[in-house]
């Protein structure tokens, strides 16, 4: 991304990350393996926006059908998709310690789409041990049909547009260091991500015209491509606890659990630990719906090699790398992560140059709306993460914050709120759930990229199916939600061409 001055200022290069799946799969290939659908004011949200057909009881159809349910109590998950999903407990103390904590504090109860305050052990995109991606469950077991074909290190530039009636006939790729123009008999599908779509269309001459014009590119067709950029801005923080609660790990159990793993595909690598237990809370008490969301992550001490690998893949400053291998040299860490549910904050893509291969230039914009509401969100998670600490069920294990000092914080005392402040503005990051880019919504939206059938305004013969259509992002991980998407733009497709057929006869 680009640097900021609202965030990502205390981070080695002053940025957040910004990883994407460039494999066959996307990004369900490297997440975290959560499976986490939203809940219903998501979905009707986007259709009193005047999106039809994509209120939540709309879109539970388009769920249902390729989820997969390994488990014998499924619930509203649907069982025979192509996508298989289980349901998975950590088995380590921690895991009963924190629910019977925050039952202290009163907000412990099960969590639904339907009643969105409360905790649970999340569906996970696994079965008997091993990831379940979308190329595996969606493309592996069609990959013989004579009418697919998948090419691989190919990189789409733009689009072919016939500017005499903005029509869309085909895209123009880069295989194997070669420039191919492909034709499309119908009509382009445009599933590149919220990053990478916004940028095709853009450099198409399909974006806002005064971004295009200043860069010399012809424009097509004025829209607010790239910007609506959204995310869940998250920020971590360690506390201390007793070593009974977390075992720590030697070489000989890390032996072992690779053994289990390889031999059975069970033991500790065949889930995601805690990393599933989350919570869903209002810090506000305003609403039946969440503002936060909250994750744990259990470290046993001296388990430096993960802390490391931690702060390597969020370019954490040294500083509080080091603070966190102190506490961990005499005690294990409970790592609590607090994550933005409805963020305020937009960010926009634009492009770099007009070389289509050239990166885009992110601008995230976490914390930069104008109330700070996305921090006092945050700042109110703390203040309920400091109660859960001196909650009975945990001072028994002695837990305790980690203390740090950042070098752009040293004004401020540790643990006030102008410190928490600082904190979050130099290192929070996110969550890599980057949406909205071609936004969703009907013609009258001026901010709207495509329409409801997820065709885009005012250009014929494409359409964009990923999660830069979002309007808002849905209220947790954003894996399950794009796969929905992808499930409901196949049925506008064949919905839309089947009528042609039907009317052509």
């Amino acid at each position: 991304m680009e640097p900021s001055e609202t965030c990502c200022l205390g981070l080695k290069g002053n940025v957040c990350s910004y990883p994407r799946g460039k494999v066959l799969g996307g990004s369900s290939v490297i997440n975290a393996m959560l499976y986490v659908r939203g809940n219903t004011r998501d979905y009707n949200s986007w259709a009193e926006a005047g999106n039809v057909g994509w209120d939540y009881e709309s879109v539970l159809k388009q769920y249902e059908k390729f989820e997969g349910c390994q488990d014998s109590n499924c619930g509203l998950y649907g069982k025979n998709g192509e996508l298989e999903i289980t349901t998975y407990k950590y088995q380590e103390p921690i895991r009963d310690i924190l629910e019977d904590a925050y039952k202290e504090l009163g907000y412990y109860r099960e969590y639904s789409e339907e009643k969105p305050l409360g905790f649970w052990d999340s569906f996970v995109t696994i079965n008997k041990g091993t990831r379940t991606n979308t190329a595996k469950s969606f493309i592996e077991p069609i990959k013989d049909r004579k009418n697919l074909y998948v090419a691989l290190n190919a990189e789409v530039s733009q689009l072919i547009v016939d500017k005499s009636d903005k029509t869309v006939k085909g895209v123009e790729v880069k295989i194997n260091e070669k420039i191919l123009k492909l034709n499309a008999k119908k009509e382009v599908i445009l599933s590149a991500g919220a990053i990478n779509s916004p940028q095709i269309l853009m450099n198409s001459g399909i974006g806002p015209k005064e971004h295009l014009e200043s860069l010399g590119i012809d424009v097509v067709t004025n829209l607010r491509v790239g910007e609506n950029l959204q995310d869940h801005a998250i920020f971590s923080f360690a506390i201390s606890v007793d070593n009974s609660v977390i075992k720590a790990k030697t070489d000989l159990d890390a032996l072992d659990d690779i053994y289990q793993y390889f031999m059975h595909r069970s033991g500790p690598l065949s889930g995601v630990e805690l990393l599933n237990f989350m919570g869903y809370v209002n810090t506000k008490n305003d609403s039946i719906f969440p503002d936060l969301q909250l994750f744990h992550t259990a470290m046993g001490a001296d388990n430096v090699d993960a802390l490391e690998e931690m702060a390597r893949a969020t370019n954490l400053p040294d500083e509080l790398t080091e603070a966190f291998k102190e506490s961990s040299k005499h005690s294990s860490n409970l790592f609590i992560t607090l994550q933005v549910m409805n963020p305020k904050s937009t960010g926009k893509i634009l492009l770099r140059s007009t070389d289509p291969f050239d990166k885009p230039k992110i601008f995230p914009n976490y914390f930069s709306d104008e109330n700070n509401e996305d921090l006092e969100v945050l700042l109110n998670g703390i203040k309920l993460s400091k109660k859960l600490i001196q909650t009975k069920t945990l001072t028994q294990y002695k837990a305790k914050l980690v203390e740090y000092t950042l070098p752009n914080c040293k004004e401020y005392d540790f643990d006030t709120d102008e410190f928490w402040k600082c904190s979050v503005r130099n290192v929070a990051s996110h969550l890599y759930h980057q949406v909205g880019t071609c936004k969703m919504g009907p013609e009258r939206d001026p901010a709207a990229v495509v329409d409801p059938r997820l065709r885009v305004h005012g250009i014929k013969g494409v359409r964009v199916i990923d999660g830069s259509i979002m309007p808002t992002v849905t209220s947790g991980n954003t894996n399950a939600p794009i796969i929905m998407i992808g499930e409901k733009g196949a049925e506008l497709i064949k919905e839309d061409w089947l009528q042609n057929i039907h009317e052509e006869l």
